[in-house]
């Protein structure tokens, strides 16, 4: 028995192996899953540095739920909104979230994409694309 009897490997397994040990590999990675939030507004507009603030509070305090992204300036009074809040140009988001308090501000206040944060009696949270700031 030769060299030449050995059985040539089909045309690409090594690339659908190495495919497939990454996919199996990365799986479990959570750089990798989406992160749970859940939207109660519009989405659409939301800069993206602002989601992956979202993304990273999920994924290090648990599942975040979006309560206000873009307000009509009518909604943004009724809520009692400043007349020049981030809300109106979709800059600003709301969301809770049951992590530790303290822990959760501390992070959305080092944050680079974060420029006004803040959190309400009510127990949301507010972080904008503003100058760094907070009330």
């Amino acid at each position: 028995m030769g060299i030449s009897s050995i059985k040539r490997l089909p045309r690409g397994f090594f690339r659908v192996m190495v495919l497939l040990l990454l996919a199996v590999s990365l799986s479990g990675c959570a750089l990798f899953r989406p992160a749970p939030i859940a939207w109660n507004d519009t989405r659409w507009c939301v800069p993206p540095k602002l989601k992956i603030v979202l993304r990273q509070v999920a994924r290090k305090f648990g599942p975040v739920r979006v309560h206000s992204t873009h307000r009509w300036p009518l909604e943004n009074k009724r809520k009692g909104g400043k007349p020049k809040s981030y809300h109106l140009t979709c800059r600003a988001v709301d969301f809770s979230v049951k992590g530790d308090p303290g822990g959760v501000l501390e992070f959305i206040r080092s944050h680079r994409n974060v420029g006004g944060y803040s959190r309400y009696p009510q127990g949301f949270y507010h972080i904008d694309t503003g100058p760094k700031r907070t009330w």
